[in-house]
């Protein structure tokens, strides 16, 4: 009896200090662990204090669009995402020391001069994406390669901040447009297409921008890549769920259409015509998502195994810890040069701004041609109205046809406010399309006094009991197009010169009787080269 006590309490014994020496094993990691990122810590958040600062025009541009767009709204989460992200594969970077990246610090130069240029240019989309990529630039640069390297995917996952993809919606509708009248062929019932328009015996249907898919593909991939990273350890796995994460979206939008053409269809057009249109499209999506990722689950990777931590941290001497502290130092003065050092060119660029055109737009036209008379404004139900444009306007006739000229002017050009190129700068509004609506479109090939030829775009838009001929293009210093890109390209290199020549938009309109608008077309034809003359 006495000797089974003592060989409980030896038992006893070495537990409490096995206990003992892993609680101060614990203890020495957690101070070693702590002295070791404490700085890299401070550093990381000065990193990201900097770039909401100084580039706080386009992170609140960003977040603006976040807001106010449905397409968006699940960005708000992605900087959690991805810090869990980093929670959870802690035990494979938290023995390593940081180190800083040089080869970051050229990242950071590189996506500086992307912003600079995106800025200049009023292409918000790059200021975006540039800014996203200076900030993680900025982070690899303090945590070093090899962490950076272990942590690629969830600093890579930030660029899912970027509010990008509404490029995609014309090409989605078509997509569906297509898949869904194909479907419906396959199924043996007659139908007529005419562009995004499609007729069935039973009724009419049209493709619309709620259609296209766009806000299922974007939660889709943005959701399908975490997931692909998380289940799969595997590269050719990760790289295959992220494709059907991609690709799946889209074909099961267009199922969606079709199956809901055809609820209406055999229900003579009483189901899936109003609000439950969007709740069964919703719900099919929901489905499909849903197998997706449950069918995909049977082939998960079992997670990576890390070795403990005491095995992995790297011991540092105090000369070691001495130069590590002085250069995080310089490098978070290196990034703040880098970080500030852009904003401070593109407001001294922008301080040049392009003159305003300041002759008389009634005395060019009146001078060109003997025939032409001034008339009052016809008050056309349709105008030009673009969000921060002074413009300059005349109305006259030939005696057989009114003309107007108007000069668009954005000289305080600003992201999210008056832009000479933006897609908001639509001929013809949402709202406008309720009294006319588009009959014809082209491009226009004209020519100015110097035997340039250059290309403007024309639409023919009908309303009431009469059309208007338009021809639109941009002038930016001597040199025109209708092209945006071309525009924005020419926008830059004028800027980047030094040259603050004017930069307009100009619109030629003339009137036509309802669905008469070819004499209408020559004449306002005549009228821009005889002006441009």
């Amino acid at each position: 009896m006495y000797r089974n006590l003592q060989l409980e309490k030896h038992k006893l014994d070495r537990v409490k200090s096995l206990w003992t020496n892993r609680m101060a094993i614990a203890q020495d990691l957690r101070i070693k662990l702590s002295s070791f990122w404490a700085k890299t810590a401070l550093a990381l958040v000065i990193t990201l204090v900097l770039s909401i600062t100084v580039f706080f025009n386009t992170w609140r541009s960003m977040v603006d669009i976040w807001y106010n767009s449905n397409s968006y709204n699940h960005d708000f989460v992605i900087a959690p995402i991805s810090l869990w992200l980093c929670w959870t594969q802690r035990r494979s970077f938290l023995g390593v020391r940081p180190t800083v990246s040089w080869l970051a610090l050229g990242a950071v130069f590189a996506a500086g001069l992307l912003w600079l240029i995106a800025d200049l240019a009023s292409v918000q989309v790059i200021a975006h994406f540039s800014v996203v990529a200076m900030l993680i630039g900025g982070l690899w640069a303090i945590l070093g390669n090899r962490i950076a390297l272990k942590l690629w995917f969830p600093m890579g996952y930030l660029f899912f901040m970027v509010p990008a993809g509404e490029e995609l919606v014309s090409p989605l509708m078509e997509f569906t447009a297509t898949f869904a009248v194909a479907m419906i062929r396959l199924t043996g019932i007659p139908v007529f297409r005419e562009g995004l328009n499609f007729s069935l015996p039973s009724g009419n249907w049209s493709v619309v921008e709620a259609c296209s898919g766009i806000n299922y593909l974007i939660a889709s991939v943005s959701l399908g890549f975490v997931y692909a990273y998380l289940t799969f350890t595997k590269v050719w796995k990760r790289l295959l769920f992220m494709a059907l994460s991609m690709t799946v979206p889209v074909i099961a939008n267009g199922l969606r259409a079709y199956m809901i053409v055809m609820i209406g269809h055999f229900s003579s057009m009483t189901l899936a015509v109003g609000v439950d249109h969007l709740i069964y499209g919703a719900l099919f999506f929901g489905l499909v998502m849903m197998l997706l990722f449950y069918v995909s689950s049977f082939w998960r990777d079992p997670p990576e195994e890390y070795p403990a931590l005491e095995d992995t941290l790297q011991p540092q001497t105090a000369i070691e810890s001495y130069f590590a502290n002085r250069l995080t130092l310089l490098t978070i003065c290196m990034i703040t040069v880098l970080y500030t050092a852009w904003p401070l060119g593109s407001e001294n660029l922008f301080r040049l701004a392009p003159i305003v055109m300041d002759s008389k737009l009634e005395n060019q036209v009146v001078t060109q041609g003997q025939d032409w008379q001034p008339i009052p404004d016809p008050r056309w139900a349709w105008v030009p109205d673009f969000h921060g444009a002074s413009i300059q306007k005349v109305h006259f006739s030939d005696g057989r046809t009114k003309f107007g000229i108007y000069q668009l002017n954005f000289e305080n050009e600003s992201q999210g406010g008056a832009e000479l190129v933006s897609s908001q700068n639509a001929l013809l509004r949402h709202e406008q399309r309720d009294n006319w609506t588009i009959v014809h479109a082209e491009n226009a090939r004209l020519a100015d006094k110097d035997g340039e030829v250059f290309v403007a775009e024309e639409k023919v838009i009908s309303g009431g009991d009469k059309s208007l001929v338009l021809l639109r293009w941009y002038q930016i210093g001597r040199n025109r197009t209708s092209d945006p890109y071309q525009a924005k390209l020419l926008q830059l290199f004028k800027r980047l010169s030094r040259n603050t020549a004017p930069e307009v938009q100009v619109i030629l309109v003339a009137e036509a009787p309802r669905g008469d608008f070819k004499q209408a077309e020559k004449d306002l034809k005549n009228v821009a080269e005889v002006w441009l003359y």
